[in-house]
């Protein structure tokens, strides 16, 4: 049993891969929390594939394609909140208008380079086992920034998530922490890709905080057991991934679906209420003990 936990460990490739995936399942496990309680699924998986188009215009004129992909993902919390201040609109409007246009027009520009499409693989399904010590360090400094964001203003995000009147009243600047909540999204989604890719990074950003979510009863420990569970799924994932032979990103992902099908089916047997929890709106949620 030990030479079987420990044989993937003997490979660099692994180790690196395995301090990739636990970091970013980390990471989106506690940031997706504030993505469920604000009811942004969609914004997400629209800003995974808005970075597309900037990954690759990086590609075409030479750049690292991380560069551009994390200019795409500035251009579009910016463009998302200059739509948001319209009242007439919506975050997941302003995602329905710029994932079509930004997605297609990195679409339509692969086409501009034959070599492209093998790179575009990696961008859409994520090669972990590819993860270099440069990824490592952004995924390390997206994850200190984000510990930073949340000490300084995880209450207020907190609090703007759940009653933005009652916030809004009590003097906080609620476009500034929704910028501040939309770049740090972002900012997981751009280091994410190497996990996981564009097309899976949903599973990795939603799947651990809806889970933990039939599981605790306020926010903080929602967010806690997320991450926990993200960096479980990671690690569990990978393990898969070397003994059965699939790509690491379907692995984790599907590791995911499968702990939220466990769970779920084992809270309704234990009859601990999930079905209200589930009817009940977020502002019924409690987000923490007391701020």
């Amino acid at each position: 049993m030990l030479d079987w936990l420990a044989d993937p460990w003997t490979s660099a490739l692994m180790r690196r891969a395995f301090l990739e995936a636990m970091l970013v399942g980390g990471l989106c496990g506690v940031l997706g929390c504030f993505v469920v309680v604000r009811g942004l699924a969609f914004l997400g998986e629209s800003i995974a594939h808005t970075v597309v188009l900037g990954v690759v215009l990086a590609f075409l004129v030479g750049l690292p394609t991380a560069a551009g992909a994390a200019v795409l993902a500035v251009v579009t919390v910016l463009l998302t909140t200059a739509i948001e201040k319209d009242r007439r609109l919506s975050v997941d409007t302003a995602m329905g208008i710029l994932l079509p246009s930004l997605f297609g027009a990195g679409v339509a520009l692969i086409s501009l380079s034959d070599g492209y499409r093998a790179s575009l693989d990696d961008v859409l399904f994520g090669t972990v086992l590819g993860a270099t010590e440069t990824d490592l360090a952004l995924v390390l400094g997206a994850s200190a920034l984000t510990a930073a964001v949340l000490a300084l203003a995880g209450k207020e995000l907190a609090l703007v998530a759940f009653d933005r009147a009652t916030a809004q009243a009590m003097g906080y600047r609620t476009g500034l922490l929704d910028l501040l909540l939309l770049g740090a999204v972002a900012l997981a989604v751009v280091v994410s890709l190497r996990a996981v890719g564009n097309v899976l990074l949903a599973g990795l950003l939603l799947g651990p905080p809806v889970t933990a979510r039939m599981l605790c009863e306020t926010f903080w420990r929602m967010a806690a057991c997320a991450a926990a569970l993200g960096v479980g799924a990671s690690l569990a994932g990978l393990y898969l991934s070397w003994y059965v032979d699939v790509g690491g990103g379907a692995a984790i992902v599907l590791v995911i679906a499968a702990t939220f099908v466990v769970v779920a089916i084992g809270v309704r047997v234990a009859g601990r209420g999930a079905r209200a929890r589930e009817q009940r709106p977020a502002s019924d949620f409690a987000y923490t003990e007391r701020l």
